[in-house]
């Protein structure tokens, strides 16, 4: 069980390695999941996104893994630096079962993360928040405004990407 870990383990941070297998191998054994979501804070970067992405894949299949991992996951938001990290946690964080007091809180940390230096970052912050707001009517506005606000960089992926969450969040809008 502890050599999954391994399995994430060489080459650089272009390449996710063996992290699909890993994935594939947490859905059909949820107990490698506790395993691989500490690997999230190896000292080897390659480990840390891998394991983020890991964790993410798999969680996409079986959000139910999140169950206990909402603190865990805001504290990483709050701390992380290392960009492949913050843009998995982020695309994580619609699917924790969270406190409104919490989803506050990731709101925040996603708010921050839109002046992070990576352009995937950013996208994948607006993105969650897109998602907490067809949630949460309450803040669809104000997600609106950051978006385009976002937009105004002119960043062809974040234009993109702003154009189909503004299009998703107006059809929450009528359905309200």
């Amino acid at each position: 069980m502890a050599n999954i870990l391994d399995k994430l383990r060489g080459g650089d941070l272009r390449s996710i390695g063996d992290a699909n297998e890993v994935a594939r191998e947490i859905t059909n054994n949820p107990e490698l999941f506790k395993v691989v979501f500490r690997g999230v804070y190896d000292d080897d970067p390659v480990v840390r996104m891998r394991a983020a992405d890991v964790v993410e894949k798999a969680s996409q299949k079986r959000p139910e893994l999140l169950a206990d991992y909402s603190s865990k996951i805001i504290s990483i938001l709050e701390s992380a630096d290392q960009q492949e990290v913050c843009w998995h946690m982020a695309q994580i964080s619609p699917r924790l079962d969270l406190t409104k007091s919490e989803e506050k809180k990731i709101v925040e940390l996603l708010k921050k993360l839109l002046s992070h230096k990576s352009k995937i970052v950013r996208v994948s912050a607006m993105d969650a928040m897109a998602s907490f707001a067809e949630r949460d009517e309450m803040i669809i506005d104000e997600v609106k405004k950051i978006i385009k606000a976002q937009m105004e960089s002119g960043v062809p992926s974040i234009l993109s990407r702003g154009c189909k969450l503004l299009q998703r969040l107006e059809g929450v809008e009528t359905n309200a």
